[in-house]
């Protein structure tokens, strides 16, 4: 590796406390980047800078929400990345204003210091938009930024799986405790799951190559597989049998609406109505071979964090 490559080169990450960001924030600092880091909470970040050298990545506290602390964080910067996103909304977080306002805060910065690339996560499954609060507010934000910075890369994974997910990891648990599996729908609805550390090489070849300004990937693994066969890899994966219990949509919509006065729903409406479409790469759309990478399946890469949840009953 040479040492001297990227040194000097600045760029800034939003989103990089979640689980996708400290893949991103480890490529980064292998190839020697200055990372600086926008969270809300420095604490939840301190990990981040275990990854690089001393004095590598830096952790700033503010708010994608607020413009003066993305414009403070951005100004000096050569590259950036946005990976915010939530899949709930909070008292303090709303879908509007963390996917739309956030990203356009970031969008204005980018282009008012013209900084040399812009990469933003995005996801599949958003289709017109019309059937979901996330949805909407995720393609909204997708087509702002491409107004305000028209080079900006656009990736849009499937749901994404690995080692500190909160999806394969969540059943897995539940699996442990409880003899039953609820499934919406029968759990007929697709998804295309792609490993985190894919989508993090992705990242890590639009940012060093300018071929791919402006372009829009959809990232979906090897497998098309709907949800009932995701439940049936992770019970085969932890050596476990479970009982199905299905859930029409109308039902799962009216518990959704229930769980909305929880502070930590297990499923939110907004959840549910997502569930209603297929989350797969569309045709004839660009993706992973046009990045140069074979994505890995679900199938080898999951069992080797899911055995973890064997257990002797």
């Amino acid at each position: 590796m040479n040492f001297k490559k990227n040194s000097n080169s600045i760029v800034v990450v939003f989103g990089a406390s979640g689980f996708v960001g400290r893949y991103i924030v480890s490529n980064l600092s292998n190839e020697n980047w200055k990372i600086k880091v926008l969270v809300r909470n420095p604490i939840n970040a301190k990990h981040l800078t275990l990854m690089g050298k001393l004095g590598q990545v830096f952790i700033i506290k503010g708010n994608i929400c607020n413009y003066k602390d993305v414009d403070k964080i951005i100004k000096g910067a050569d590259k950036v990345i946005n990976l915010v996103g939530i899949l709930e909304e909070s008292s303090k977080q709303k879908f509007n204003n963390v996917h739309f306002q956030g990203s356009k805060n970031i969008a204005l910065a980018s282009a008012k210091y013209k900084v040399a690339n812009l990469i933003h996560i995005s996801a599949l499954g958003l289709y017109d938009g019309k059937h979901s609060k996330y949805a909407k507010s995720k393609l909204e934000a997708e087509k702002s930024i491409r107004k305000i910075f028209k080079k900006t890369v656009i990736l849009k994974p499937s749901i994404i799986f690995g080692e500190e997910d909160n999806f394969t990891n969540k059943f897995a648990q539940m699996a442990t405790i409880s003899p039953f599996i609820p499934l919406i729908n029968n759990g007929l609805t697709k998804f295309q799951p792609v490993f985190v550390k894919d989508v993090a090489e992705a990242i890590n070849t639009v940012i060093i190559n300018n071929n791919y300004f402006g372009q829009t990937y959809h990232l979906g693994g090897p497998e098309i597989i709907n949800f009932k066969e995701i439940i049936d890899l992770i019970l085969l994966k932890i050596d476990k049998k479970r009982i199905y219990v299905s859930i029409p949509f109308s039902f799962a919509k009216f518990i959704g609406l229930c769980f909305s006065i929880l502070p930590y729903a297990p499923i939110t409406l907004d959840q549910v109505k997502l569930l209603q479409k297929d989350n797969i790469v569309p045709e004839n759309v660009k993706g992973f071979h046009d990045l140069g990478i074979k994505p890995m399946s679900m199938y080898v890469m999951a069992e080797k964090y899911l055995k973890r949840y064997i257990t002797s009953y």
